[in-house]
């Protein structure tokens, strides 16, 4: 009888604790740099830092993003695909953005806007759209690859993915 009253305290308790310590340990990861007013493009430690929209922890420079707000905050994603919802759904609190890239091509940052996007390369959340500093033949513009992201026109869907890979 003693083993009943005490084993839900205890399991809650438990739960309690388990909880407190996975919530903290997401808000410590989910690193939001502050005092970025220059909107320049930070150097960071690859694993530190996690996604604020999928929760993955950026751990390589090729396909991350730094997203940088008005009051000098930046935000660190693992590929572009999950930068594009976040803004999304953060609008009210994103006003004159600067948005970093890491291009394939030329292995620096540079301004995502000005960027051409791949739609078939192979990027951690399998979205497909992999940065380009120069431009070349079928990749498509910032722009372009906003809206087929928000309309879910990315290789996780498998009519775009058999149309643009035959798999």
């Amino acid at each position: 009888m003693a083993v009943k009253k005490i084993l839900p305290k205890r399991f809650f308790t438990l739960v309690l604790l388990f909880l407190l310590v996975f919530s903290s340990g997401c808000e410590k990861n989910n690193n939001a740099f502050e005092h970025n007013h220059d909107k320049k493009p930070l150097s960071f430690d690859l694993g530190r830092v996690q996604c604020p929209q999928c929760r993955m922890p950026v751990n390589t420079l090729t396909n991350s993003v730094q997203l940088i707000v008005s009051d000098g905050k930046t935000y660190f994603f693992d590929v572009v695909g999950c930068m594009v919802p976040w803004i999304e759904d953060n609008k009210q609190m994103l006003k004159d953005l600067m948005i970093w890239v890491y291009a394939h091509d030329t292995k620096q940052w540079v301004d995502a806007k000005k960027t051409y996007y791949s739609l078939t390369d192979r990027t951690p959340m399998r979205y497909g759209f992999g940065a380009y500093e120069n431009e070349q033949q079928n990749l498509i513009s910032f722009k372009e690859m906003r809206l087929r992201m928000l309309r879910g026109l990315t290789l996780k869907n498998p009519k775009i993915r058999k149309n643009l890979l035959g798999i």
